[in-house]
């Protein structure tokens, strides 16, 4: 397996999998290792999974992942600014989501060459 493919053979994205243990380090008070790992997340996203959103559905969950470990992270000094932040981005990745969906369903519909009585 070269290095190129090896990204992609992951359960999750890089930038989910560094979030989500961020989120649990946080969750475990280690908040030094928490935040390079925030960081590290943050990075990937921007670097390498933002630009496969559109691909497929398992890149939008680091947006979400992202809003849940700064919260667990920040704790009381979590910045609402930040916050609502982090929560618009992964409300407009939800529905970029949503709305691929909707439109290959609509496609998916319309594009059907069988008669009524052939569906059924």
């Amino acid at each position: 397996m070269n290095r190129q493919n090896r990204p992609h053979t992951l359960p999750l994205p890089m930038s989910a999998l560094a979030l989500l243990s961020a989120l649990l380090l946080g969750a475990l008070d280690y908040h030094a290792a928490g935040w390079a790992l925030f960081g590290l997340g943050a990075l990937a996203w921007l670097k390498l999974d933002a630009k496969q959103l559109l691909k497929s559905d398992r890149y939008g969950l680091s947006p979400a992942l992202a809003l849940l470990a700064y919260t667990a992270l920040a704790g009381a000094n979590a910045n609402i600014a930040v916050t609502f932040a982090l929560a618009l981005h992964a409300l407009v990745v939800f529905l970029i989501l949503l709305s691929r969906h909707l439109s290959y369903d609509r496609a998916q519909g319309f594009s059907q060459q069988k008669t009524l009585s052939a569906r059924f």
